[in-house]
């Protein structure tokens, strides 16, 4: 166990604060009066009967509707509002008036197309439409009726409020949900302007499973089992579910959580078409080598209902966008860390950084890898899906879903790196100096990546009768990472017959620091600034290839036994197969003469110079990528290749994982407590093949081996959700989850690049165990109002076998040659743990103000975490790391928005704290820290007419970038990337059918 400082003192006295301003904005409903309700899902007018019998009313329809329209189950002893508010959830369907023992049930009335215009009314409007049964119901879902009537611990998003924040793609617009935090690429070579993956109360991709309506996408990524969310379109998606506790219905692999996607529905939506298109840019596009380009967005959804009597559903979207940007960012820390040495007040460097904890407390640091990164970027991203619906009866649907999505990001690195070397000389203060000699260099990365993604599942719901319930489910998932990246490096002093740099008194520095940021002053800036001093070094060609297909299948079986009590059983099947490749092609000129014909620097410079960050009065000069990879293509015969076999060997991998599985649940509920439990068999076999490279005599072969693996679990989980009132509620759960390894881990492979001083080598490790955790939640939640919630929840994880990245230093031989190395290799620690505070307050509406000042909405969301893991160094001792990887130590949300009958508007903020980006197993001082950020975003839009809306965003208004730090006080930068601000302006169309 671990303490939570100073916040576990002013957690209760926030709970109540909060608490406290809900009070001051609404009163608390009346106690409704409480029945015995046991309605099966069915047709609307047969339900609404059921209810009107269970809660002693009678019923009045006041709108003619159609009859696939379905009510929702409800089961339990309750108060007869909210009952009948979840058997309309969903359904366009609304309580218009109550009259002692009489309910009105009418369509939901839209509102009025031009202001001072009364609407038409619903009654009337309808009665032509319903003799054809030509009606068309808009989905309405409220914001809190999936999370208020789930057994489980759920946040939620629906279509509309996806809509309504100013936010690119799913990924971006789930860091609204309370315990959810966003993350730019984990990726160094590349900018860190698109967000990809999101964590779980802190935990990331890799402890999550991603879904579609409940079947799991394949992620074609070595680094996380989680898909990438920003493939994902918002216009396909219903609603957008995070579940918090996962129980034995669900795949276990799940400690922070699961993300479940929730496709539209046709028979919730009926006869419509949305689409919108918007165009914009970003200010820092342009500022690099490539002129300004625009970016646009297009996507829409067609939801259908047909057929004799309304029983097929057919549901199409797509989406289509290109995002253009730039990027100056610094990697003074390189991206293992290696960037910074310490030295003596002797001028001595410490060398390795192993056990140098010491020395970095009263020690000088020196930058050793001062280094500018320009970005080009270009990304575009579409995708098409569609799902067809068929429901005959009440009784029996059927559904099939299928989509394509596909993303091309195509980059452009243009790098400046200096190395130095001889003699360090401390300058007049602590963070000042200078170095005797050095090395510079200057190169283009052209690095396209490529990923798609297929996802097809099929779904058939079957009722035996009113209380024993099938279901099954079926899916495929296939999906590619292809990326390249092709890199050309010219370097002043090489020594073309050996390949190799000298380092000369021109290229030595003098430097100051400023908050960690190092500027370096060159010796000699009219040598470094001419073309012709830097030689031709190399052309590099690496080709990285993930191929991933789920297969998934599972059959549930759910009988409602009576009087509260039920059971749900069912078994399910996952097939995952993952191959990883790479390719490494390097020339380099054969020899000196050689050299000398393909020509220096000079003779392949791009037209645009940029302003350094990181060396005052140094150019940056840039290459013609096409006339600098020219050279190569156009004289062959004047380079040599070298053996690049010992990185593109250990590379590949193949694994096959079968995961077999078992649960049974069961429960009961009665007006005050609703109780849940059950128990899930887990049965994975992973078998895995690769290449193990064995050394005799001095000779390596690599042999092709496979290896089996495999594990079994009994997880528990159970859940209690206790009634105080109809508006407040308890809930309390205990689960047990896994966390397997990740593909690239478990398969073993190795990848290795090298930059002429430095290996650096990822490898897996065979030998990992899944981490698993037991995981206790407990959570308060206050629904006074339909469209107020206000929670508080508390939960710790005890993780165990927790998986983290070591990084160490060594030595290895390359091409006949001794290197520096830098080795990262995943191992099990001995011990985790993550507790946290999550709370939510939303008014959608301040219905009791007067005047314009109704109109006005509030959500404020705020999360506190604090995670530990153990870890053990090269030299065997441990040390408590006080953090898990991407865990932010808290996570702030605030909105403020306004709705009228045309207008639209949203302020949003979101706060992401400190979290830890990766540690060392060498000295402490190497661990690196994603700083906070903050972004602040607007959104606003007008109605002109029903079927036509103009929208403006701005994300990003204040330009706030990424800052990664190390050092024993986090005082020195390791990694600075700015972010730009992107504004939009479109329109939304809404045709009615």
């Amino acid at each position: 166990m671990f303490r939570l400082n100073s916040r576990a003192q002013i957690f209760p006295g926030l709970a109540l604060s909060t608490t406290c301003l809900a009070g001051v904005l609404t009163t608390q409903a009346a106690y409704a009066q409480t029945s015995s309700f046991s309605i099966s899902r069915m047709p609307i007018a047969q339900a609404i009967i059921a209810y009107g019998r269970a809660a002693n009313v009678q019923i009045v329809l006041a709108d003619p509707v159609r009859g696939t329209i379905m009510g929702n189950a409800v089961h339990g002893t309750m108060g007869s509002d909210r009952a009948l508010e979840q058997l309309l959830a969903g359904t366009g369907l609304t309580v218009i008036s109550r009259h002692s023992h009489v309910v009105v049930i009418g369509l939901h009335q839209p509102t009025p197309t031009k202001p001072g215009i009364r609407p038409t009314s619903a009654r009337k409007s309808t009665l032509d439409a319903s003799r054809t049964e030509n009606v068309s119901v808009h989905a309405n879902r409220d914001s809190t009726s999936s999370k208020r009537y789930s057994a489980q611990m759920i946040d939620t998003l629906s279509a509309e409020q996806i809509r309504t924040v100013p936010d690119l793609s799913v990924v971006e617009a789930a860091r609204r949900i309370v315990g959810i935090s966003v993350m730019p690429s984990t990726d160094d070579n590349r900018s860190d302007n698109n967000i990809e993956n999101i964590t779980i109360r802190g935990l990331d991709n890799s402890y999550n499973l991603i879904t579609i309506d409940g079947a799991q996408l394949a992620s074609a990524n070595n680094t996380y089992r989680g898909a990438r969310l920003d493939l994902i379109p918002s216009s396909m998606l219903g609603e957008l579910q995070v579940l918090k506790t996962v129980d034995a219905y669900n795949d276990p692999q799940g400690i922070g959580g699961q993300v479940n996607m929730v496709t539209k529905n046709a028979f919730d939506y009926g006869n419509t078409f949305d689409t919108q298109l918007l165009g914009g840019w970003n200010n820092l596009a342009g500022s690099v080598v490539q002129p300004m380009h625009e970016n646009w967005r297009v996507d829409g959804a067609l939801t259908r209902v047909f057929g004799k009597n309304k029983e097929f559903g057919f549901v199409l979207s797509g989406n289509y966008q290109e995002l253009h940007s730039a990027t100056h960012a610094i990697l003074p820390g390189d991206s293992s860390g290696d960037g910074w040495n310490y030295y003596t007040a002797s001028g001595t460097s410490v060398g390795s950084p192993t056990n140098t904890d010491a020395v970095a407390a009263t020690g000088h640091a020196v930058p050793v890898r001062s280094q500018d990164y320009a970005f080009d970027d270009a990304y575009r991203r579409y995708s098409l899906t569609g799902k067809f619906q068929y429901r005959p009866s009440h009784r029996f649907d059927l559904s099939v879903f299928g989509g394509y999505f596909h993303t091309l990001d195509q980059e452009t690195r243009n790098e400046a790196l200096s190395m130095p070397s001889g003699t360090w000389t401390q300058g007049a203060t602590p963070d000042t100096g200078s170095v005797s000699t050095g090395q510079y260099q200057f190169g283009i990365t052209q690095q396209p990546e490529t990923q798609r993604t297929w996802f097809v599942n099929g779904k058939i719901h079957y009722d035996i009768n009113d209380r024993m319930h099938l279901n099954f489910l079926a899916s495929d998932s296939i999906a590619w990472d292809d990326s390249y990246r092709t890199m050309i490096k010219y370097n002043t002093g090489m020594n073309e017959n050996t390949n190799k740099t000298t380092y000369q008194s021109n290229y030595g520095y003098s430097y100051t620091l400023d908050n960690g940021a190092p500027s370096i002053y060159l010796n000699d800036l009219t040598a470094a600034n001419n073309a012709d001093n830097y030689n031709p070094r190399y052309w590099r060609f690496y080709g990285f290839h993930v191929k991933n297909d789920v297969r998934f299948l599972r059959g549930d079986w759910r009988w409602d036994v009576g009087h509260g009590f039920w059971m749900n059983a069912g078994v399910t099947q996952t097939m995952t197969h993952v191959t990883n490749s790479e390719t490494y092609t390097q020339w380099i000129p054969k020899d000196a003469a050689a050299a000398a014909e393909i020509g220096n620097m000079d003779q392949v410079l791009a037209a645009k110079t940029l302003t350094m960050e990181s060396a005052p009065g140094l150019k940056y000069l840039t290459l013609n990528y096409q006339e600098a990879l020219d050279k190569l293509l156009n004289n062959k015969s004047l380079f040599k290749t070298t053996n690049t076999i010992s990185t593109t060997k250990p590379a590949y991998y193949h694994m096959q994982e079968s995961i077999t599985a078992a649960y049974f649940q069961t429960g009961w509920h009665n007006r005050f407590v609703s109780l849940q439990g059950g128990f899930r068999w887990d049965h994975t076999r992973a078998d895995i093949g690769n290449f193990n490279g064995i050394t005799q005599n001095g000779v390596t072969d690599y042999l092709y081996e496979t290896r089996g693996a495999g594990y079994d679990y009994l997880l528990p989980s159970f859940l209690a959700t206790f009634n105080l009132n109809p508006t407040m509620k308890v809930r309390a759960a205990f689960t047990e989850t896994v966390g397997r390894p990740n593909y690239g881990d478990y398969g073993a492979a190795t990848s290795t690049t090298f930059d002429g001083a430095t290996v650096n080598i990822s490898q897996g490790n065979p030998n990992l165990k899944p981490r698993h955790s037991w995981n206790y939640d407990l959570s308060y939640e206050w629904y006074p109002q339909k469209d107020t919630i206000l929670t508080v929840g508390l939960f710790y994880k005890d993780i165990h076998d927790q998986i983290y990245t070591r990084t160490s230093y060594g030595n290895i031989m390359m091409d006949g040659a001794s290197y520096a190395a830098v080795i990262s290799e995943p191992l099990n620690a001995s011990g985790a743990g993550m507790r946290g505070v999550e709370m939510q307050l939303m008014r959608q509406r301040f219905g009791f103000l007067p005047g314009i000042l109704k109109n006005f909405g509030l959500s404020f969301n705020a999360t506190f975490l604090q995670g530990f893991y153990e870890e053990t160094m090269d030299d065997g001792t441990q040390r408590r790391v006080n953090g898990l990887s991407n865990q932010p130590s808290h996570i702030y949300n605030a909105s403020l928005f306004y709705a009228d009958k045309n207008l639209e508007a949203r302020v949003a903020y979101n706060r992401i704290g400190k979290s830890l980006y990766s540690t060392s197993g060498t000295a402490k001082w190497q661990d690196m820290w994603l700083q906070e950020r903050g972004q602040l975003d607007l959104q606003a839009s007008y109605r002109f007419y029903k079927w036509l809306s103009a929208t403006g965003q701005v994300q990003n208004l204040t330009g706030e970038g990424y800052v990664t730090r190390m050092g024993p006080r986090e005082n020195l930068i390791q990694d600075r990337h700015p972010a730009g601000r992107t504004v939009w302006f479109g329109l939304r169309f809404q045709p009615d059918f």
